[in-house]
């Protein structure tokens, strides 16, 4: 799933990628810089430790998201 966001510190939004299918984990920051992950955890982490709800402009989709990136597992 990709996801994005708007922030109080840019005009183009942030990206948030949590593809478990292809295993893939990665962000692109609002200073356009970005990190790649090994897992949903440390993507999940790594959001909790350097982003929160009042740096959105919808921080409440911030926080829906950040659930469902956690809660999302892999069909069996």
């Amino acid at each position: 799933m990709e996801y994005e966001f708007m922030t109080t510190e840019c005009a183009l939004p942030c990206l948030v990628v949590s593809d478990e299918d292809n295993g893939r984990y990665m962000i692109q920051n609002f200073d356009r810089s970005g990190e790649v992950f090994n897992s949903k955890e440390e993507l999940v982490k790594w959001m909790e430790t350097f982003w929160s709800p009042d740096l959105m402009l919808e921080p409440e989709r911030y926080d829906e998201v950040l659930q469902e990136i956690k809660e999302r597992v892999l069909p069996v």
